[in-house]
């Protein structure tokens, strides 16, 4: 989150922006943290109508090959060097897992909602807003398109959060854990190859141009609702709480790219296109 954007609790502890912040949204931008045995070796933010595209190889996508690593309009976001890993063991483990990432796992925008699309030989799991709650491991099956964020149900979370029906504010961060089982009794800060994402979003002027009209008829009802929660709030005095964790919800969104610990990070800028 950059200082010029405003986050869901925005305007104080517990209290919503007003709707006129909240409306038009799209999911945007996605937000990576690539972390090695726990340990953060690049952050970036992709900016990319399409999504992106998380693999290891030196081959090159081309548009005879879309079958086998997925569109060219994806962004081509390479996970970085493990060679300066000081430990040995670790180090060549997680090269084991990189050289059957060549394929990769892709991260496309579709409307209001974020999937994933696992091609490469890899296993991964995950945790996140659209999982089941289900007891151990949650994998993504291969070349089958898995919801991992919604923005219709985290609106809905939003607003039950805001009337007080349940205690914490809806979840946002989706946790990726590459190889290795997750999750399980293993801390994921233990688990060699792991991918915090965040979805970003990010007020556009037509958000909405491609949405069925009973999705676009609910997301108004939704904000509707909103915003007869937040008139609600400003009449209440300010309540003495802690401030809840700030998610990814602003007019803009920049965050700096920085990389440190496992080797040079392949990602120099932002990351920002709108596809080949």
């Amino acid at each position: 989150m950059d200082e010029g954007g405003q986050g869901v609790h925005g305007g104080g502890p517990g209290v919503l922006p007003a709707p006129l912040t909240l409306w038009p949204l799209a999911v945007t931008d996605l937000e990576l943290k690539f972390q090695y045995r726990g340990r953060q070796v690049c952050a970036l933010t992709v900016s990319n109508p399409h999504g992106c595209r998380l693999f290891h190889s030196s081959l090159e996508p081309t548009r005879e090959q879309e079958e086998l690593f997925g569109p060219l309009t994806l962004e081509q976001v390479p996970f970085p060097a493990p060679d300066a890993i000081p430990n040995e063991k670790q180090r060549f483990y997680t090269h084991q897992l990189l050289d059957v990432l060549d394929r990769g796992l892709i991260l496309e925008l579709q409307g209001q909602d974020l999937f994933a699309l696992r091609l490469c030989q890899c296993k991964v799991f995950w945790t996140g807003p659209c999982a089941a709650p289900q007891p151990g491991p949650n994998p993504i099956q291969r070349e089958t398109r898995t919801k991992l964020f919604s923005l219709e149900g985290f609106l809905n979370g939003l607003i039950q959060f805001q009337k007080g029906q349940t205690p914490t504010p809806p979840p946002f961060e989706i946790f990726l854990c590459f190889g290795e089982e997750w999750p399980d009794q293993k801390p994921k800060e233990k688990k060699l190859i792991t991918v915090q994402v965040r979805a970003v979003l990010v007020g556009r002027q037509h958000p909405a141009a491609d949405l069925a009209p009973r999705l676009k008829d609910r997301m108004v009802e939704q904000f509707k609702e909103l915003h007869q929660l937040w008139q609600s709030h400003q009449r209440l005095p300010p309540a003495h709480t802690s401030a809840p964790p700030q998610v990814g919800l602003g007019k803009t969104s920049v965050v700096d790219v920085s990389c440190v610990g496992a080797g040079p990070c392949p990602h120099s800028t932002r990351m920002r296109g709108n596809g080949l």
